[in-house]
């Protein structure tokens, strides 16, 4: 009886060992094939930038991917790196993707010349050798409707800010991209929500050392600049420019959280913007209202 079970425990174990091996074998199989189609797709764009990469990986059973150790060097002469890649959702069928849900980790971009231009040496005064962010964007394009639905569009920067938006554009004519696609494309709705983390008090403190100035005196005159264009809107009925001012006076005083909704009335075109009205119009026509939150 004992030889028997013995004589079972051992096929058991090698039938482990071997299904073990397969899985193993068939991973590292998926990962090298992964990494070709990766290597096809980034081979696409070797003239704008060389993108290296440690591993990538397609999820077999939801078709996502994710890309390990990302570096890209433009050829502009810029470069980043990126801890991690994750693909959830891309549409493959069409040249300009109607749908897509990904998310870049650990982006860090080191503050130099060539990728900040004359903007590194403001960002080194502020403390910044390298800006460290995630990124994530989720958003779906109907053809029968032409609205594109922006559901998230975040920025994370540690040491720097939060943000997240979203927003809905109606008549998106997605086969003319550029300037010239933007006609005809009106705003339905947006949300951005701004957490600072500690950036907007570094930009004060840099601008009020560029000026010879204490950080309290450069507020106090931006908080008096934004006091008279509150004024001056309450007095020509303009309640959104009026609400614009006194809020942001509020957000200046105390830097934590801005948010910004986008509700016009109805459908405005996004050319609008460049056709000559000034600020406080566009606040009023757009429906932009603004609330300054306290964390």
């Amino acid at each position: 009886m004992n030889g028997r079970r013995g004589k079972s425990s051992l096929k058991l174990a090698v039938l482990l060992a071997a299904m073990l091996l397969v899985v193993c074998a068939g991973y590292y199989k998926l990962e090298d094939l992964s990494a070709a189609r990766v290597r096809e797709f980034t081979d696409r764009y070797s003239h704008l930038a060389r993108i290296d990469f440690e591993r990538a990986l397609i999820n077999p059973f939801d078709r996502s991917l994710s890309v390990w150790g990302v570096r890209f060097d433009f050829a502009t002469g810029s470069s980043c790196f990126a801890e991690k890649i994750v693909i959830d959702k891309f549409d493959s069928e069409h040249r300009i993707p109607r749908f897509f849900k990904g998310a870049v980790e650990g982006v860090s971009v080191p503050v130099d010349f060539m990728n900040f231009g004359t903007l590194a040496g403001d960002f080194r005064k502020m403390g910044y050798e390298k800006l460290n962010f995630d990124l994530s964007a989720d958003y779906i394009y109907e053809d029968d409707t032409r609205r594109l639905s922006v559901k998230t569009l975040r920025f994370d920067g540690a040491d720097l800010c939060r943000i997240n938006a979203g927003f809905d554009l109606g008549d998106v004519k997605l086969r003319n991209p550029g300037i010239g696609g933007l006609v005809g494309v009106s705003m339905l709705d947006g949300r951005i929500v701004w957490d600072d983390k500690s950036l907007t008090r570094k930009v004060f403190g840099l601008s009020a050392a560029e000026e010879n100035t204490d950080v309290a005196a450069y507020i106090g005159r931006l908080s008096e600049a934004l006091q008279l264009k509150m004024q001056e809107a309450r007095s020509l009925g303009n309640g959104y420019a009026e609400n614009f001012y006194a809020e942001m006076k509020k957000f200046i005083e105390n830097p934590e959280r801005l948010v910004i909704q986008v509700e016009p009335m109805e459908p405005v075109p996004l050319l609008y913007m460049f056709m000559g009205r000034n600020f406080e119009e566009l606040l009023d026509l757009y429906g932009v209202t603004v609330e300054a939150e306290n964390l």
